[in-house]
């Protein structure tokens, strides 16, 4: 990876992302299923709205970027050199990161701590051109984000496996037009693959099922007990319950890359070995040491000859 710079300033720049969502998430966890109220501060509400949806957008952009990238270095070789500059890298990425915070910035309006229940909410003001405004910016935004993007990368990662298969193993890289590199560039372009098919069949469906949120309706106001006889009731509890088993499998792209980098790359999994047996071997031989007499290692084929 350390070879493949532009490809570890993406992998780095989406796991910063990707842990911030996920610290994120702990306060709508609390603030919805729980009603810890965790949201229900002026402010912080619109703050972390902002910042909720400024880091999932991060995420799918730097994904389709890195994706354009394998494409270009794969079926356009020719035309990959001014592509794969490493200040080129840095440049996208700072982009991506200003473009997502623009894209986002919205929801500080959108949002609002409600001062009849406070709690934080869609903001409900009078004003039609700013209700529409939200239907509009939202619906929009989150079909091009959610939907556009990724069905674009699926194209362009399909394409990758058809100039693979089609001219055989490539050893491909961001960083040269010579096609034998070594394989470390070869297993990060595998790993930044299967990063890309995992993010779009994890976020399509979410997609789809909030497109189908108009259509079903609430049924009429009515005890519990009737409501698991009434057909549309039914029919809504059906389609809440897939949407939440959905959403959940959504947000597992956000902290299940660690795997893919794992069953794709030999270099990563060699270095999680090294970094797991160090911090077990610490933990075994601490409460053995003492400063008259250090502890032997455990594992002395860890550390280098001298």
């Amino acid at each position: 990876m350390r070879k493949c710079n532009t490809s570890a300033a993406y992998l780095a720049t989406l796991a910063v992302s990707d842990f911030l969502f996920l610290i994120l998430t702990v306060g709508n966890e609390l603030q919805y299923p729980w009603m810890v109220g965790a949201l229900d501060l002026q402010g912080w509400c619109q703050i972390w709205n902002v910042l909720s949806m400024t880091s999932q957008y991060i995420s799918l952009m730097l994904v389709f970027a890195f994706t354009v990238e394998r494409f270009i270095s794969v079926c356009r070789p020719f035309s990959c050199e001014k592509f794969s500059k490493n200040s080129r890298s840095s440049k996208i990425i700072t982009a991506i990161l200003f473009i997502s915070f623009l894209l986002a910035l919205p929801q500080a309006v959108f949002w609002n701590v409600s001062p009849e229940i406070g709690e934080c909410s869609v903001r409900t003001v009078n004003s039609t051109t700013i209700n529409m405004m939200y239907v509009y910016w939202n619906w929009t935004s989150e079909l091009v984000m959610f939907g556009v993007v990724p069905i674009v990368a699926f194209i362009l990662n399909a394409c990758v496996l058809k100039q693979i298969r089609t001219v055989g193993k490539l050893y491909v890289t961001s960083e040269t037009l010579h096609r034998h590199v070594g394989a470390r560039c070869t297993s990060t372009t595998a790993t930044l693959m299967w990063i890309s098919f995992y993010l779009i069949f994890s976020k399509l469906p979410v997609t789809i099922v909030f497109t189908m949120e108009p259509i079903i309706q609430f049924g009429e106001a009515m005890p519990i007990d009737a409501m698991s006889r009434d057909p549309v009731w039914q029919r809504y509890i059906s389609y809440f319950t897939a949407r939440k088993i959905i959403i959940e499998l959504g947000i597992s792209h956000h902290a299940c890359n660690i795997f893919i980098y794992a069953a794709t790359s030999k270099q990563f999994r060699n270095h999680l070995k090294f970094i797991l047996l160090q911090i077990f071997w610490c933990k075994a031989i601490a409460p053995k040491s003492s400063p008259s007499q250090p502890a032997r290692p455990r594992y002395p084929w860890i550390h280098s000859k001298a």
